[in-house]
């Protein structure tokens, strides 16, 4: 038998969380498995750069067919029918999700940590609630965060962005700037907003082992064939496993968290594994340890709870499920070259950044006609070079046409819009916002009890059924910060290309979380404020599932500043004396 047969904590997902959790972990000496139900993976699995394989035939995510989650559109009443809805966000490889993301790496701030005072009328139906942390508290674990992930980017670039501390800056320099950001700025500072280049992780320079981006063109949806991505794989829970004291499992699909009663405990129960099979249909076998994290992402975390049967005493397991409100806007310029963004040589080859702009002047909106006030922000593309051929085929014959209210692109007018994207300037807006807590919004499971459908995964299972709507709060501030950026944009010349707000239906398009949320009051919450459950000690929650909001940014650096947060908190085992503790992070940035 080895340390790792008993380890001091097993973790349940290699991603983002589950990696930062690992990482954590064996730089205070614990020994710890990680559990990843899919493969492992390297730069080599993601070449070549196939767009049919990777984007049509959805590689890197569960088949829709085969292991889908179920949606009930509550849009159309409690009563709708169910559909199979794709999991976008999931990747059975090691590292995860971030195997396929787009690494935007901002922080949430403390109008996300207190959001309650920056919502003018919090509508009487839904949960807001102010987090159990201010930002001041966790500024420590983003810079831990942003070093050990290896994200470039440079501070204080505008009133807008992030606070941070004084004489504090990024491992790296901003990646290399698009070629549309001087017109973009001078558009914007018009109007007294102030853009700035995006916090990545992406490696504008040699750093960590790994090389710099060379601007290949082919970035959120395909893995990094360069290794130039920050991803869990190649940063953290590599550093994890060099320390010798982290053992790494792949095909382990974890079936349910092992827990059992602690009579005299005030939490009544406490974790001491899990079980798991590594094939469908095979044998469940165990491993225990006094402590079990959980990072699966939020739907499948809550899921994986159910499953378990974690004692549920006030009901809110798998509820305040929350995906980002979402908008987007593309236009063209059409007396604008394509702002130098192709490699003269090759036209197929971006010769910059897919896009390198943040635009955050509308996270608290104070416009007193407004229907909303916390908002959300704004990120900049090129059409083309945050799209690849067929993807910038899919969205544009897919999608509105010239009017964004007519009918889709085919035939001529798509053969007019693709040369348009090649030859004009252009320029899209994704928006990602804030979102009303709803209990109804929710996670159960799919296993035919109390009038439910049934529907299994591969390992049968009973697969998640979610039921969600956006409420209308969020339908309204998509509208309103697309057309404000609309409006300015089209005063600078701007030709309007498609125009996208959210709805209220969502089939599970949007990062998800809060379907465990922390909170100090055991009444109101799954976990504490250490993200440990209320109900069962030694069981933790280190992605999104705890977030108690959604937030108005890309939620992932904020969950791995969490994971590092936590993982301090946690009682650490009776260890040997001669176990070296490494230091947690040396700032020694790269000079542009």
């Amino acid at each position: 038998m080895t340390e790792f047969d008993r380890p001091d904590a097993i973790i349940v997902g290699s991603g983002a969380g589950g990696a930062t959790a690992a990482r954590a972990l064996t730089q205070r000496g614990f020994t710890v498995v990680v559990l990843e139900k899919g493969g492992p993976s390297n730069a080599e699995d993601f070449i070549p750069l196939d767009e049919l394989h990777f984007l049509d035939h959805k590689a890197l995510v569960p088949s829709k067919r085969d292991d889908p989650m179920l949606y009930v559109d509550l849009s159309k009443g409690s009563d709708a029918a169910p559909e199979a809805s794709e999991r976008w966000w999931i990747t059975h490889m090691v590292g995860g999700s971030t195997n396929q993301w787009e690494a935007n790496l901002p922080r949430y701030t403390e109008p996300d940590f207190a959001v309650t005072r920056y919502l003018r009328d919090v509508p009487s139906d839904v949960s807001m609630v102010d987090w159990p942390w201010t930002y001041q508290e966790f500024q420590p674990w983003f810079e831990r965060a942003e070093w050990d992930w290896g994200v470039s980017g440079a501070a204080r670039q505008s009133p807008a962005q992030e606070p941070m501390r004084a004489g504090y800056d990024y491992p790296m320099p901003p990646i290399r700037e698009h070629g549309s950001s001087p017109f973009l700025r001078f558009v914007f500072n018009k109007a007294g907003m102030y853009p700035y280049r995006s916090p990545r992780g992406i490696n504008s320079r040699t750093n960590d082992g790994r090389p710099g981006c060379p601007f290949c063109g082919y970035c959120q949806g395909f893995g990094c064939a360069s290794n130039c991505r920050s991803g869990a794989a190649d940063t953290v829970l590599r550093k994890a496993l060099s320390s010798g004291r982290c053992e790494l499992r792949t095909g382990h699909n974890v079936l349910r968290i092992l827990h059992e009663p602690a009579p005299g405990s005030e939490r009544g129960h406490r974790a001491v594994g899990v079980e798991y099979v590594t094939h469908p249909g095979g044998e469940p076998q165990t491993l225990r340890a006094p402590i079990v994290i959980v990072s699966i992402q939020a739907i499948e975390s809550a899921r994986l709870f159910l499953l378990s049967e974690i004692p549920n005493e006030n009901g809110l397991v798998g509820r305040y499920l929350t995906y980002h409100t979402k908008g987007d806007l593309e236009f063209t310029f059409p007396d604008q070259p394509v702002w130098g963004s192709m490699d003269p040589t090759y036209p197929y080859q971006p010769a910059t950044s897919l896009g390198s702009l943040q635009l955050r002047d509308l996270y608290v909106i104070n416009d007193p006609a407004a229907p909303v006030t916390k908002g959300g922000k704004f990120s900049i593309y090129d059409p083309i070079t945050i799209n690849p051929p067929l993807k910038a085929l899919y969205r544009t014959g897919m999608a509105h046409g010239p009017n964004p209210k007519s009918s889709r692109l085919w035939g001529r007018h798509l053969q007019d819009r693709l040369v348009e994207l090649r030859e004009n300037g252009g320029v899209s807006f994704s928006f990602t916002g804030e979102t009303m807590s709803s209990h109804d919004n929710r996670v159960e499971l799919a296993d035919g009890a109390d009038g439910r459908p049934e529907r299994r995964d591969p390992y049968g299972q009973p697969a998640a059924l979610t039921y969600y709507k956006h409420h209308d709060y969020d339908v309204a501030l998509s509208k309103y910060a697309l057309d404000r950026v609309a409006d300015i944009v089209g005063n600078a010349g701007g030709i309007l290309r498609s125009h996208r707000p959210q709805g209220l239906s969502n089939p599970g398009y949007g990062h998800n979380h809060g379907t465990l949320r922390a909170g100090r009051d055991r009444a109101a919450s799954v976990l504490d404020a250490d993200c440990q459950s209320h109900q069962v000690a030694g069981l933790y929650v280190v992605d999104a599932a705890f977030m108690p909001t959604a937030g108005a940014s890309n939620p992932s650096l904020t969950m791995i500043a969490n994971a590092y947060r936590v993982c301090d908190t946690i009682p650490r085992p009776d260890a040997p004396a001669a176990r070296k503790i490494e230091p947690v992070v040396e700032f020694t940035r790269i000079s542009a």
